[in-house]
């Protein structure tokens, strides 16, 4: 078994260790690697939701450290150790190892909080690369009671109360008022921070609350039937409230404002654009009207019927959906029209309610079939896509499928190409 020297003093940065054995394991990217167990480590395995440990053995990096299956810790190598190195020398990256000792006893405090508060008890906890969390047995939980649960933690970190590690045996757990009744059997590592909270656990935490430095809670979302709770503790709560304030102080110098007067500014340039987006959607109506008028009325014909057919190469498909919604409005007319997409091109083929003899599927069908492509709809409106294609394609396959339903216009040509 390797000895752990974290359980008893987390703050030990260097040591010195035997190296016990080697083997290749697999780190978290399934990159095999050399691994090496001690007969002593400071390196912190991945368990208990808590990440492991990274550093050097040997001047080598450690870029994994897991749990073996009798007691040993295996130190995952970025490269090999030389044959003949049996004694080494470990240093681990402390600036990792503290914030995780941050994030982890704050993690303590918060769960403490949340089942003295609202008796929420903590089912879960994972302390990710960016924000750490907690789930609760609570289906609901407010920004209120969650910002009440928040500063009576802060209270707690800045009466820098002293936390303390305990190793007792099983019968003896009884002596200290744990939050849950500890998983392992046998001796118990048992975490207290004084006259708050007590909780089985074999992670790395700080000595007193006061290097937590600060909580903040940062969201709430419910998941799998309770709470879950996403916060962030000491340096990450700095760096996280240094972006936010950089983020409104940028936002305040391109408003022209002052840091308080941002929400007001927005709110303001909001109405601004609501009614710069209602302006423009009437106008936007008047082109389309006259647009559509435009084409009704140069529209070639096959007996009674007109067409309408073009490749909007320089609109996008909402403005060639709404064109066609309103070409439908006009006598006896079948309209037939492309626009490029970001994938291909989108085609809509849609007819007057007065022209039941022509089927826009069947035209459509014809159309995206020598394209590639496939859509549907109704005999009055379909749509569909294809893969992208010159345009001089496209404009052939919607005259022949005009032509193959019986609608073949001498001199039919492309009413959208001017827009490209």
């Amino acid at each position: 078994m390797t000895v752990r020297c974290y359980y008893y003093d987390a703050t030990l940065r260097e040591f010195t260790a035997r190296v016990q054995a080697r083997r290749v394991l697999q780190d978290s990217a399934r990159v095999e690697r050399e691994a090496v167990s001690l007969d002593q480590t400071a390196f912190y395995p991945t368990s208990g939701g808590q990440p492991h440990d990274t550093g050097w053995l040997a001047d080598v990096p450690v870029v994994d450290v897991q749990e073996g299956d009798e007691g040993e810790i295996w130190h995952l190598l970025e490269r090999p150790l030389a044959p003949e190195i049996h004694m080494v020398q470990g240093r681990i990256d402390w600036t990792r190892r503290f914030d995780h000792m941050q994030q982890h006893t704050g993690q303590h405090l918060l769960s403490a909080a949340f089942a003295r508060r609202l008796e929420a008890a903590t089912v879960g906890f994972h302390l990710g690369r960016e924000v750490s969390t907690i789930d609760l047995t609570l289906s609901s939980l407010t920004w209120e009671a969650a910002a009440q649960v928040e500063r009576e933690v802060n209270e707690v970190i800045w009466q820098n109360r002293p936390v303390t590690v305990h190793f007792v045996q099983a019968d003896a757990v009884e002596r200290f008022p744990l939050r849950k009744p500890p998983k392992v059997q046998g001796q118990v590592r048992i975490v207290v921070v004084d006259g708050y909270d007590a909780s089985a656990c074999g992670g790395t935490h700080v000595r007193a609350t006061g290097e937590i430095g600060v909580v903040k809670i940062v969201g709430i979302e419910h998941y799998k039937g309770g709470s879950r709770v996403r916060f962030l503790c000491g340096g990450r709560a700095f760096g996280d409230y240094q972006a936010r304030l950089d983020t409104l102080r940028n936002a305040a110098q391109m408003l022209t404002v002052g840091m308080d007067e941002v929400p007001e500014a927005v709110s303001r340039l909001q109405q601004e654009l609501q009614a710069v987006r209602r302006a423009h959607a009437g106008v936007r109506q008047q082109l389309l009207d006259y647009r559509a008028r435009e084409l009704s009325a140069a529209a070639p014909q096959v007996g009674d019927v007109r067409v309408v057919a073009g490749y909007w190469q320089g609109e996008d498909v909402a403005y060639v959906r709404a064109l066609a919604m309103r070409l439908r409005e006009e006598p006896r007319l079948v309209v037939l029209l492309a626009a490029p997409t970001s994938k291909g091109v989108h085609l809509i083929c849609a007819r007057s309610e007065d022209l039941t003899e022509v089927d826009a599927r069947v035209v459509l069908r014809e159309a995206l079939g020598m394209l590639g492509g496939r859509g549907g709809g109704r005999p009055a409106l379909a749509q569909g896509g294809a893969p992208a294609c010159p345009p001089s394609e496209v404009w052939r396959a919607m005259v022949e499928a005009l032509q193959h339903s019986g609608l073949e216009v001498e001199g039919l040509h492309d009413m959208g190409k001017s827009q490209g």
